[in-house]
């Protein structure tokens, strides 16, 4: 029988990583979304809907914060040679004026273990998650939040500086800005379109000043953000209304904020996880949905190679921050990372310049609005036990990881 695989090779020095963000998976946390969540409010509205709010509650999350010795052997288990992670604001600066030296020393320690166990250092900032006090004030609508966030930036820099590879400033913002201001999902769970204009610009004047900063202490650094691509198309190129909004969509959600700051990037992180087939009708978006992760989401690898594309006209290089699937069967999952890759590794023969995949879990996590229920790990957890069990496309990350190549 004649073998019609083929092999794609990667560039050396590739990144391989994973991807995880303090809140989902640390436990014990007290910030802006701990207090929403449990709100009274919170809890109301997803009674209302069938729903048991203690499903939506991060709590221990996966107890990463006792455990991350062992999450970091799970990711070098895995072959990879880097790993991205989140730091807490509200656990550095749980109140305006008092600085947490045990929690600057637990993080230090994290990341001088991850570089024992040779693995590069990816780090975030913040993660939509902001302390009490900072929300009390008024958020990212408010000014002040962003000198706010510059403090906790100093104190980062002085004390971890030296233990990050990559920085970034801030994750997925738009949404933040989006489920945080416009459609009241996510807190501070406002329905606010002068609100979401604020704190679209905040962020992004933050970010700025913050590049500069880290850039102060470390003229090499490599500073940028995650951007959550979308891949926009008109379902009928043909038809001018849905080509117009294909074009609008794109547009505010994935141009608007970049070139605000494509002076001060070092590099573009991607984010893909949505293709959106536009209608000129409502809800405006109709995808084939030939084949879905368990949200309902489309698989659609052909985005990822879009989204690339487009990322290579700011001229920077590029590293694919989160990629991955709910698949709690794990019946999808080798395949979705395999076809994603292959349409990576087509933007990179084109002369793309991307540096780096992480893929979107290591673990089981909290995913936020959607609670526990949807499955992006590689390594499952059970909620009671905190117990990581491998899947079995962890086998299959691990072999391309370990080859820098992928078999399709």
């Amino acid at each position: 029988m004649e073998n019609n695989k083929k092999e794609i090779k990667f560039p050396k020095g590739f990144l391989w990583g994973t991807s995880t963000s303090a809140y989902q998976i640390e436990g014990g946390i007290t910030n802006d979304w701990s207090e929403w969540e449990k709100s009274e409010a919170r809890s109301k509205k997803l009674k209302k809907n069938g729903k048991n709010p203690a499903d939506y509650i991060c709590g221990n999350g996966c107890s990463s914060y006792n455990r991350y010795k062992e999450d970091l052997d799970l990711a070098v288990s895995l072959n990879t040679n880097s790993i991205r992670i989140g730091i807490e604001w509200a656990r550095i600066q749980p109140d305006k004026d008092v600085w947490d030296v045990e929690a600057i020393n637990h993080y230090r320690d994290i990341l001088r273990e991850a570089k024992k166990r040779n693995l590069k250092t990816a780090v975030t900032l913040w993660h939509w998650t902001n302390p009490t006090w900072v929300t009390d004030e008024g958020g990212w609508a408010k000014k002040c939040a962003i000198e706010y966030y510059l403090g906790y930036v100093d104190f980062v820099i002085e004390n971890l500086g030296g233990e990050i590879d990559y920085w970034i400033t801030l994750n997925e913002p738009l949404i933040h800005v989006f489920n945080g201001y416009i459609r009241g999902i996510f807190p501070p769970a406002k329905n606010n379109i002068f609100k979401a204009f604020k704190a679209f610009n905040n962020l992004a004047e933050a970010h700025k000043r913050a590049y500069e900063k880290i850039h102060n202490y470390f003229p090499d650094a490599m500073v940028g953000i995650t951007a959550l691509i979308n891949d926009f198309e008109p379902a009928r190129p043909w038809l001018i209304p849905e080509k117009i909004l294909a074009n609008i969509f794109h547009y505010f959600w994935n141009h608007k904020f970049l070139k605000k700051i494509k002076n001060d990037m070092d590099y573009a992180g991607l984010d893909y996880y949505f293709h959106d087939r536009i209608v000129w009708y409502p809800p405006f978006r109709k995808n084939l949905n030939k084949k879905t992760t368990d949200l309902g989401w489309e698989i659609y690898p052909q985005g990822m190679y879009r989204a690339i594309k487009y990322l290579s006209g700011f001229n920077k290089p590029i590293i694919i921050m989160e990629n991955g699937l709910a698949d709690s069967a794990d019946s999808r999952r080798a395949e979705f990372i395999k076809e994603h890759l292959s349409y990576v590794h087509k933007a990179i023969a084109e002369g793309a310049d991307v540096r780096g995949y992480f893929h979107w879990s290591l673990l089981d996590n909290f995913e936020w609005a959607l609670g526990w229920s949807p499955k992006f790990g590689l390594f499952a957890v059970d909620r009671s036990t905190f117990a990581r069990t491998k899947r079995a496309s962890a086998d299959v990350y691990a072999e391309i990881c370990k080859n820098n190549k992928v078999d399709i």
